[in-house]
C-alpha cells in the first residue's frame, strides 16, 4: 500500500469520529459573541442600536456577558443602564451583586427610580436568596415612597421562594391595601399601584387564584404551618375532573356536577372563577360563569344591589327579552339569603338563550353565578343547572 495513504489514513478516521460527535460550540460562541460586542462598542453606537445589541448578547446567559456588560452600568445614557441592570444579573453570576447594590446605595439613586428599579431586579435575579433580607426591606420602605422601586423589590424578593416570602408578602398586601383619607396623594398611588403586583406574586408562587387581601390572608393563617414551596419539574397539574366535585379551600366552598357531560374549567384570571359547561354536538349548550370577589372595592356590595347593577348590564346585552322576566327574586342559597334573575331573550352574542342568575353575599365575599342554556339543546342541561345550584355549599 501506498506509504503516504498509510499515514493518511489515521487523519481521515479522526475525521469521520469528529463529523459524528461534532465537538462543542457553546463555549467559542459566547465568547465570539463577547468579542464582537467589544467590538461594535467601540464605534459608540448609539443608544437604542446598543439597547437591542444587550438584549441580544444577553440570551446568552452565561458569567462572560456580565463580565462584558459590568462597564456599561456606567454609561451616560440611563436607558443603557437599565437595559444593562435588567440583563447582567440573569447571567448567574453572584459576583456582580456587590457593584449593583453600590449603585442601588448611591445618594442620587432615589431621583432616577427607574434605574434603581432595573439595579434591583438585577440582585433579585443573580442571588436572590442571599439577598432576599435587602430586598424585602427595600420593598417594605419604598411601598409608600416609588411604586416603581417598591414593585421591583418586591418582583426580586419573590425570586426566593420559600413559607417567609409568602408571610411576607401576605402581610405587605395587606399594609399596600389599607389607605385612609389622611394619606397623600403620592402613598396612595404607590399602594395602589403595588396592591395587584404583590397579588400576582402570590398568585405565582403558591398557585392560588385568590384576588382579596381578607381571603388571602384567612388562607395564609391555615396554611400556613405545613406550606410548602413548589418543586419545580416534579408532580403532575391536578385534575380537576377526576371528581364529579369541586372544593375550593380559599374562597370556602364545594359545588358538585351531575354528570360527566359537565366539566368543570379554571379561568387564568378571576372573572369567572370558575366555570362548568355541557357540550351538546361539539358545541357549547350549557355553562355556569361563578365568579367570586371581595366585596371591599366593589360598587355593588350587597345581594340586592349587584343584582340590581347586572340588571343594567344585561339589558344591554340581549336584543329583546320576553316578558315575565324575574330580576329580582328572593332566595336562598347553602341557607343563605340571595337573589335570583330568571329570563329568556335573544342574546346578541348567544342567540336565544335562558338565564338563571343567583347572586350571594356571605362574609365580605360576592358569590355570583351566570347561567346560560341555548334554546334548542336537551332539556336535561337545564334541569341540571337547576341541579348544580342546589349542591353549592359553604364551607368558610
Amino acid at each position: 500500500m501506498n506509504r503516504r495513504l498509510v499515514a493518511l489514513a489515521p487523519l481521515a478516521a479522526a475525521a469521520a469520529l469528529l463529523a459524528f460527535f461534532p465537538a462543542p460550540v457553546g463555549a467559542d460562541a459566547v465568547d465570539d459573541a463577547v468579542k464582537n460586542f467589544e467590538d461594535y462598542l467601540k464605534n459608540k453606537p448609539e443608544s437604542q442600536g446598543l439597547r437591542n445589541q444587550i438584549a441580544e448578547l444577553s440570551l446568552k446567559k452565561d458569567p462572560r456577558v456580565a463580565e462584558a456588560l459590568k462597564p456599561l452600568l456606567k454609561h451616560k445614557d440611563d436607558d443603557v443602564k437599565i437595559a444593562v441592570a435588567q440583563n447582567i444579573g440573569k447571567q448567574g453570576d453572584p459576583k456582580i451583586v456587590p457593584i449593583l447594590k453600590q449603585m442601588i446605595d448611591m445618594k442620587d439613586m432615589d431621583e432616577k427610580p427607574k434605574v434603581m428599579a432595573a439595579l434591583i431586579e438585577g440582585v433579585g435575579d443573580a442571588a436572590p436568596k442571599a439577598n432576599y433580607e435587602f430586598l424585602i426591606k427595600l420593598a417594605k420602605k419604598y411601598l409608600d415612597q416609588n411604586q416603581d422601586i417598591a414593585s421591583a423589590a418586591y418582583r426580586a424578593a419573590a425570586n426566593w421562594v420559600t413559607a417567609e416570602t409568602v408571610d411576607d408578602l401576605v402581610a405587605e398586601l395587606g399594609r399596600a391595601d389599607y389607605v385612609t383619607q389622611n394619606d397623600n396623594a403620592v402613598k396612595k398611588a404607590s399602594r395602589g399601584a403595588c396592591r395587584p403586583v404583590i397579588q400576582d406574586l402570590l398568585k405565582k408562587i403558591t398557585g392560588q387564584n385568590i384576588s382579596d387581601v381578607k381571603i388571602w390572608k384567612e388562607w395564609w393563617d391555615k396554611e400556613k404551618k405545613t406550606w410548602k414551596p413548589p418543586v419545580s419539574g416534579t408532580g403532575e397539574k391536578k385534575d380537576i375532573n377526576a371528581s364529579d366535585e369541586f372544593s375550593d379551600s380559599a374562597y370556602g366552598f364545594v359545588i358538585k356536577r351531575p354528570s360527566r357531560a359537565w366539566l368543570f374549567r379554571k379561568q387564568e384570571g378571576n372573572n369567572p372563577y370558575l366555570v362548568l359547561e355541557a357540550l351538546d354536538e361539539g358545541q357549547r349548550a350549557a355553562w355556569i360563569d361563578l365568579t367570586v370577589l371581595g366585596t371591599k372595592n366593589l360598587k355593588s356590595r350587597t345581594a340586592d344591589a349587584m343584582a340590581e347593577e347586572w340588571k343594567g348590564i344585561l339589558e344591554g346585552k340581549f336584543r329583546d327579552i320576553k316578558e315575565g322576566a324575574e330580576w329580582a327574586k328572593k332566595t336562598r342559597v347553602s341557607g343563605k339569603n340571595a337573589v335570583e334573575q330568571i329570563l329568556f331573550g335573544a342574546h346578541k352574542d348567544f342567540d336565544a338563550v335562558a338565564m338563571h342568575n343567583v347572586y350571594m353575599e356571605e362574609g365580605e365575599v360576592m358569590y355570583m353565578f351566570h347561567c346560560y342554556w341555548k334554546s334548542g339543546k336537551p332539556q336535561a342541561l337545564k334541569d341540571d343547572i337547576e341541579t348544580i345550584l342546589k349542591t353549592f355549599k359553604l364551607t368558610r
